[in-house]
């Protein structure tokens, strides 16, 4: 029985590599159609603009082609490539979506994707400083705020044009008075409360408070927080 398999054994190992070998080619070229999910990434914004608009995150691709080239492209698919390089000036902008920006293989074709087109809006990108409001939490009873600093007292913010203009001020988290150090000082961070519009520098700041009896009206600068609902 030995001596039967081992016979011409190499010639045996040929024959089942060429038989594996067959049937994979058969198998990878047969013809299927599938789905895939693709990440989108904008390249080449403008610096002196900004995408305004939501924009899509992932594209839904239906495909038909070889099953085994569908298989590696399903298991790590292409991202949608959106070139904004030819984009001039603020307005609107519509992206048909289309096998070329999808970057597929020759012997994909692309049956229709969802959404088949991409329409962004673009702003100008404008920068603005403004002041900042301090917010506080946990104020004894019977007592107030007598003064307050923050350090830096305005922060610069940028981005759309449309949404910067509406942004007057912006908020810290509340400062919890019980939490104050020694020096009557704590940190705290601010929010644009727009998630389009950031900071150019940190947005944390430090602020100085005083607290005394209830016998004077509260500075400008000082915000109480609004009771939680």
């Amino acid at each position: 029985m030995t001596r039967f398999i081992t016979r011409n054994f190499g010639w045996k190992l040929t024959s089942l590599a060429v038989s594996f070998l067959v049937w994979l080619g058969l198998s990878g070229s047969r013809e299927s159609t599938t789905s895939i999910t693709a990440p989108v990434q904008y390249r080449n914004i403008p610096k002196s603009l900004q995408i305004s608009s939501e924009m899509v995150e992932r594209v839904h691709f239906v495909m038909r082609g070889p099953s085994l080239t569908l298989s590696r492209l399903s298991s790590q698919p292409l991202p949608l490539i959106i070139d904004l390089s030819n984009v001039r000036g603020p307005g609107e902008s519509t992206f048909t979506i289309s096998r070329e920006n999808a970057d597929l293989p020759e012997a994909i074709m692309l049956e229709r994707a969802i959404p088949s087109q991409i329409r962004l809006t673009l702003e100008t990108r404008v920068a603005r400083t403004v002041p900042v409001k301090v917010l506080y939490s946990n104020i004894p009873q019977g007592m107030q705020v007598k003064s307050a600093s923050m350090t830096p007292s305005s922060l610069t913010v940028i981005g759309p044009e449309s949404r910067v203009s509406k942004i007057r001020e912006v908020f810290t988290d509340p400062v919890d008075l019980r939490m104050l150090d020694s020096e009557g000082e704590a940190r705290t961070t601010c929010y644009a409360g727009d998630p389009q519009v950031n900071f150019t520098a940190s947005p944390q700041i430090l602020v100085k408070v005083t607290i005394g009896p209830a016998d004077a009206a509260p500075p400008e600068t000082a915000t109480p927080a609004p009771p939680v609902k």
